[in-house]
């Protein structure tokens, strides 16, 4: 037997290469495509459970978006309610159902900025989930150029003598050569698609980076609504103390309200004219008056001589109320003289500052006061803290809640102050 073989070798040579060999190398393709199609088959089955929780995530998202809408279109409602409220007869009943429904705003917008801290968060997982889904995507790309290169590298390193043999006929050898020109633009169609959903990646992780912003935004904003809500309940409890919930007691409060504000207002007009007079020349000295901002630009909850003012039957809102939290700086709005820098315990506590150009500016219900009568103080300089807690230092006899009351006087007549601000 080896004899003929060894006799015959040139023939089994030629018999092995063109009838076994192919059979060899050509069958272990198949396992190949199996293994990637295997793989395949498990990156598609993960890649639709991400999209399946991410739907889960959208569908949660769409429903609290819808509950923010009922609860905007409730708020709505309220402050209709108040503003009706205002125009009415000044009485307790009205104030407490005003001061009812401004609670009930509070809480609102709380509910709402919770469901947004949710929505947020959803959006945050479904950024999340859109990451690794991208990072899945990339990796699996990268295995099918890896093994199409393996595959090029394998049928390139044959020799002439190879080919040969390995091909039962020439139109054989030419199918490999387009096969491999095949598996060259697949790998190339790869490589464009690689590139896309690595840019995708980049937009998917900026946007995850932007909603961890949103997020730690919206918590400071829950935070600030929680105290809100706070001082409004007990806003509405130091005004029950005082009333006893008696409408004659309340009609008492308002009187004395208006008392002090007159006595107040008369104070003002008697001082800055006064010191007009006696600084006329060190004024004179002063630059051109440009009014700033004396708290952080903020909400305007009450305009000059407002409409719907509810003390608007004793006396005339000669300013601006200005949103503004308990304690928070108060600048001053222009460079100028302290006329007077009045702390009345308890009562209505404010600071008169004297500027050029025939300008004065007044802050109210100030909690605590940083200057003194006849002090020169700079354009932005912190003169105190605001106040308007009611039952605080400096609020007065009664106050609607913390907020910075800011009026504009100009040769000696009160002026809207959003005319002269930026």
């Amino acid at each position: 037997m080896f004899k003929w073989i060894k006799k015959n070798s040139i023939l089994f040579f030629i018999f092995f290469f063109f009838f076994l060999f192919p059979f060899f190398v050509f069958s272990e393709e198949p396992s190949k495509d199996k293994s990637i199609n295997n793989k395949q088959t498990v990156n598609a089955i993960k890649e639709k459970e991400k999209r399946k929780e991410i739907l889960i995530i959208e569908k949660q998202i769409k429903d609290g978006a819808e509950k923010i809408r009922d609860l905007e279109k409730q708020s709505e409602i309220y402050k209709k309610n108040i503003e009706m409220k205002k125009v009415q007869q000044i009485t307790l009943n009205n104030e407490l159902d005003i001061l009812d429904t401004k609670i009930s705003i509070v809480q609102n917008v709380r509910e709402r900025t919770q469901l947004k801290i949710r929505e947020v968060n959803l959006e945050i997982q479904s950024a999340e989930l859109e990451v690794l889904r991208q990072e899945a995507n990339i990796e699996n790309q990268k295995e099918r150029i890896a093994e199409f290169i393996r595959i090029i590298y394998q049928l390139d390193q044959q020799t002439p003598l190879e080919i040969l043999f390995l091909h039962n006929s020439i139109s054989d050898y030419f199918n490999q050569v387009k096969f491999i020109k095949k598996i060259e633009y697949q790998v190339q169609g790869i490589l464009d698609e690689l590139q896309i959903n690595k840019q995708i990646l980049k937009g998917d992780k900026k946007i995850l980076e932007n909603k961890g912003l949103e997020l730690e935004n919206f918590k400071k904003q829950y935070k600030e609504k929680q105290l809100d809500l706070e001082e409004q309940e007990a806003n509405k409890h130091i005004f029950l103390e005082k009333t006893k919930n008696s409408e004659s007691k309340f009609q008492a409060l308002l009187l004395a309200v208006k008392e002090e504000i007159e006595q107040a207002d008369a104070e003002i007009t008697n001082l800055e004219k006064k010191l007009r007079e006696e600084m006329g020349k060190k004024l004179s000295e002063e630059k051109e008056t440009i009014l700033n901002w004396p708290v952080i630009k903020n909400r305007i909850t009450c305009i000059f001589h407002d409409p719907t003012y509810p003390f608007r039957k004793y006396f005339e809102h000669n300013g601006i109320d200005i949103r503004s939290l308990q304690g928070s700086s108060v600048f001053a709005s222009a460079s100028g003289y302290v006329g007077r820098a009045k702390d009345a315990g308890m009562g209505y506590s404010y600071i008169l500052i004297v500027h050029n150009n025939g300008f004065s500016t007044v802050y109210g219900h100030i909690s605590k006061i940083y200057v003194k009568d006849g002090d020169y103080v700079s354009q932005g300089q912190v003169i105190g803290l605001s106040g308007g807690m009611p039952g605080t230092s400096g609020a007065g006899r009664y106050s609607t809640g913390p907020h910075l009351h800011f009026e504009v006087h100009l040769n000696g007549n009160t002026v809207d102050p959003v005319k002269y601000l930026p």
